[in-house]
């Protein structure tokens, strides 16, 4: 460390600069430095060359780059932005859409901080870096629906699978049943016979549970209007689906529901199938951390917080294709999908509305 700093001290400033410059070009980042005061913006020619533009003739004003930002994803990025500046988060980062000279739309991922107060504290310079990440929305993009489309196929598979399981069941419940009503209560037959028969009964009732999970799992409903979906309904079928997998791993997997019988606004097999998408990260996760995995739910005001945690190192939402689904349902059931950075475990959070008394 030493010798690096001096090493540094040595260099004048255009050197630094120059080596500063060379780094940026190295990383491919563009760098913009924003003064709040005039909304003036000072671009750097990387910043231009990445959307075709001519850096001497590149008006240096925020309108310059808000007039390329994609309409849908503006007003995520003012977001973003005040949220940075008021002091939510550590420092602003939004990936959007934005207008390249060629026709084409480029996906920027842009972060920044506040570099500059006045005397009062407020800031007045807002100063950042773009980075052309086409190519690897792109890639997410194709996987995707690659996800989508095996995702599709094994709701197919779930819906014939609970059709041709439902008759057999209904033939092993009622014999179970029978065999019950002369054989379990019965003191003179052996124990092993009793046993046995507690057995097929429970292996009959988590059979006929897990047909039900696979029938609500297999529903198309991307275009029915909302229902009331239970919470503790969800989380059981949830758990019928999950448990053996969990179980054969070592991996114990738990329930707390603090709902007091709460039903979210949503579709069954959608808010089903991002419980089973989160709980399938925990697993991978958990496999290789600390064995445990925990489904929360709570209600918090007009909202129901579906909330996975699990004892693995974790993982970015956005480089996890299943978690990516997971953001799309909750976006489709007007939610929100959260990585809980500042928990002791790795914490995942849906949260959805809470279905109106009588109706959503």
């Amino acid at each position: 460390m030493g010798l690096t700093q001096n090493f540094l001290d040595s260099l004048t400033n255009e050197q630094l600069l120059q080596r500063l410059d060379l780094a940026l070009e190295g990383a491919n980042l563009g760098i913009w430095d924003w003064d709040l005061r005039d909304d003036s913006v000072q671009f750097d020619r990387r910043w231009c060359e990445m959307l075709g533009l001519d850096h001497a003739t590149t008006p240096m004003l925020l309108g310059t780059w808000s007039s390329r930002v994609h309409r849908e994803d503006l007003d995520g990025c003012y977001r973003d932005i005040r949220a940075h500046i008021e002091g939510r988060t550590v420092h602003y980062e939004n990936v959007h859409r934005m207008m390249h000279t060629d026709g084409e739309w480029r996906y920027i991922l842009d972060r920044g901080r506040i570099s500059g107060r006045d005397a009062d504290g407020r800031p007045i310079r807002f100063t950042g870096t773009h980075l052309d990440i086409t190519e690897r929305e792109h890639a997410r993009h194709q996987l995707r629906l690659e996800e989508e489309s095996r995702s599709a196929t094994l709701t197919r598979f779930a819906a014939t699978l609970a059709h041709e399981l439902n008759t057999p069941l209904q033939v092993i419940k009622i014999g179970g049943d029978l065999l019950a009503t002369t054989v379990e209560d019965d003191p003179a037959q052996p124990t092993r016979v009793r046993e046995s028969v507690r057995a097929i009964r429970e292996m009959g009732r988590r059979a006929g549970a897990i047909t039900r999970a696979l029938r609500t799992l297999a529903r198309d409903a991307r275009c029915d209007p909302e229902e009331p979906v239970p919470v503790a309904t969800t989380l059981t079928l949830a758990m019928d689906l999950s448990r053996s997998r969990f179980e054969s791993k070592g991996i114990a997997l738990t329930i707390d529901d603090r709902t007091d019988g709460a039903s979210l606004a949503g579709r069954p097999g959608d808010v089903l199938r991002a419980v089973l998408l989160l709980l399938d990260h925990a697993f991978d996760a958990a496999g290789s951390g600390a064995p445990w995995a925990r489904l929360e739910a709570e209600r918090v005001g007009d909202r129901i917080i579906l909330r996975c945690i699990d004892g693995g190192a974790g993982g970015r939402a956005e480089d996890d294709i299943g978690l990516s689904l997971v953001r799309s349902i909750a976006e489709r059931g007007r939610g929100e999908f959260l990585h809980v950075t500042g928990a002791t475990h790795t914490t995942f959070e849906l949260r959805l509305p809470l279905a109106n008394v009588g109706g959503t």
